[in-house]
């Protein structure tokens, strides 16, 4: 989707949006839609959390679906078009998997994701939890 001299940037910036998307969307459902969905259920706090957890599946999949749909594969054009006209080879999965798997720089990404999203789902769970001990708030006010 990016040439070569801005992918690094675009990479960054979307790695970073995808990173606060996990924080944003637990501010929200927790702030937003709880509280919503507690009026619905009629203050049942257990439904209403269980519940308010499909919105963020459902503008996910929304979202993948409308980018599936409106983007093309690169800034040459969709991939299934370039294959066609001959300005692609055809790789095959396993090899595509393979030459990624070989690469260093492929691992060391991947440790690196790992343990920040690790910390990030961590830090999510467990900041509502020591709110709801240090400050005697309620489980719903925490998150």
């Amino acid at each position: 989707m990016f040439t070569k001299d801005i992918v690094g940037t675009a990479n960054a910036v979307v790695a970073g949006w995808g990173n606060l998307g996990g924080g944003v969307t637990q501010l929200v459902v927790g702030s937003g839609l709880l509280p919503l969905f507690k009026v619905i259920y009629n203050g049942d706090s257990e439904k209403a959390w269980r519940t308010v957890c499909i919105v963020p599946a459902v503008v996910a999949f929304i979202s993948g679906v409308t980018v599936y749909f409106i983007s093309e594969d690169s800034p040459k054009g969709n991939y299934s078009e370039l294959k066609k006209r001959g300005l692609m080879a055809e790789v095959s999965a396993a090899a595509s998997f393979k030459q990624g798997a070989r690469n260093y720089n492929t691992w060391i990404l991947f440790f690196q994701y790992a343990c920040c999203f690790g910390v990030e789902l961590t830090m999510n769970n467990a900041a509502a939890l020591y709110f709801r001990d240090e400050f005697d708030q309620t489980t719903e006010s925490a998150a």
